[in-house]
């Protein structure tokens, strides 16, 4: 434990989430809600916290508002102190740099002031928009015990999206031959988790070159392994999800309402820490039926629910039914309207005996490679009018309201905005009708 003192972190967290779509528009991906309770970035900074790590910087950028509130202090995390602690760093006017950071090294690059600052041995660079846990402790000692230039962590190949990935090669003593960024067909069986903890005289001696380019993968870590610098590998064996899509964010929900979930948030040695709503506890109606679900506090029950995660404040009324779905705190989703694999952002309303995610599997129009596999995505603030028939693969942008609406049915595959841009088509039987 020697050598954690001298680590200091910096989280990324202020990268815009295109794939995301309405749910990544008025907040970064690290701020996304997870779980019924937390924020994505809770998992990296319980880590943090849990390995003994207390220095850390958090690098946003984009829609920060959302992040901001969420952290605070970092009180949650008993960071609020006044050794170490957490620090929130955003780009700002500088008298010779006025730039807004170009990539992930350049963000790094603009705070080496911070660095320089927390003399650190070594640097933990994270991804904030990651789910697992981890004992990095245990990565340090690894790193240190091969006198290692960088350390990045592996996780198991996913099966889907080979693209979205960086594939690593080693030999078998864990030493990097190459890092195959985002290639179009799968590199192998290991992916980078986007975890990587560097000597950091080494990393800054890389980094302060005229020229250096913006990005850490391209222009850090791929030209360290090329130079035959110690880049080594270190295998994460348990549960890693990238939530940066509509899919990998709702499947990793999913996979918390398994009769036997893959990631345990109830181990009392490692808890998930997050800030906490004072709200009443959550209430099951007398016709109330759920089952394999996530209830949250201040929700309330009074329909069916089934392989669900309901975010507090939530509202299922009477003769409703959300079946593997996801409902965002204070949502509404009046008698009889029915829900399925569907994602709620916060504070929508769902109508009387309207009905969401079901129908023809046409991906969507304008997105078929993020909304393909069925899913039905609702805006935050959206009103979704009574009685509406909306198909799968369809997005509902944020503030849609029922005069956004022409048709009673909304064909799978559509995208509703406010204004009445881009309506499902065609139109058929006319309709009457904040902190993220």
């Amino acid at each position: 434990m020697t050598a954690i003192p001298a680590v200091l972190v910096l989280v990324l967290a202020g990268g815009k989430s295109d794939a995301l779509h309405a749910l990544g528009r008025i907040r970064t991906a690290s701020a996304l809600p997870y779980g019924g309770k937390y924020r994505v970035i809770d998992f990296s900074l319980s880590n943090c916290v849990h390995s003994g790590l207390a220095r850390i910087g958090i690098l946003t950028q984009y829609a920060p508002l959302s992040l901001q509130g969420h952290i605070g202090i970092g009180r949650a995390w008993d960071l609020d102190r006044r050794d170490g602690g957490v620090r929130l760093l955003q780009p700002y006017v500088r008298q010779r740099e006025t730039n807004w950071y170009r990539g992930t090294a350049d963000a790094i690059v603009q705070n080496r002031n911070v660095i320089e600052d927390a003399q650190a041995r070594h640097i933990l660079v994270l991804s904030g928009d990651l789910v697992y846990k981890m004992d990095y402790a245990e990565l340090v000692r690894f790193h240190e015990e091969r006198d290692a230039a960088l350390t990045l962590v592996t996780a198991h190949a996913p099966t889907e999206e080979p693209e979205r990935y960086g594939y690593v090669h080693a030999d078998r003593s864990g030493r990097v031959s190459a890092l195959e960024e985002k290639p179009k067909r799968a590199g192998g069986r290991v992916v980078s988790a986007a975890i990587y903890l560097f000597r950091a005289r080494e990393l800054m001696a890389r980094l302060n070159r005229d020229g250096e380019g913006p990005d850490l993968v391209h222009h850090v870590i791929q030209p360290m392994i090329a130079s035959s610098a110690r880049v080594f590998a270190y295998p994460h064996r348990g549960y890693w999800r990238d939530i940066g899509t509509v899919d990998s964010y709702y499947e990793s929900n999913m996979d918390l309402v398994r009769p036997v979930p893959p990631l345990n948030l109830y181990d009392p040695d490692w808890l998930i820490y997050t800030p906490s709503e004072d709200r009443s506890p959550a209430v099951l109606g007398p016709g109330a039926a759920v089952t394999q679900s996530l209830i949250s506090h201040g929700a309330r029950v009074e329909g069916e629910v089934s392989r669900s995660v309901l975010f507090p404040g939530v509202h299922v009324g009477d003769g409703a039914r959300v079946e593997d779905s996801i409902v965002m705190h204070d949502a509404r989703i009046a008698p009889g309207a029915r829900l399925k694999r569907t994602i709620v952002d916060k504070r929508v309303v769902i109508g009387s005996g309207a009905s969401l995610g079901f129908g023809e599997g046409t991906p969507n129009r304008e997105f078929p490679g993020d909304l393909g596999t069925g899913l039905c995505v609702v805006g935050k603030g959206s009103h979704i009018p009574e009685g509406v028939q909306i198909g799968t693969n369809t997005l509902i942008e944020i503030g849609v309201c029922a005069d956004d609406f022409t048709s009673r049915e909304v064909p799978s595959g559509s995208v509703i905005r406010p204004g009445g841009q881009g309506r499902a088509q065609p139109a058929v039987r006319g309709l009457s009708g904040g902190v993220p």
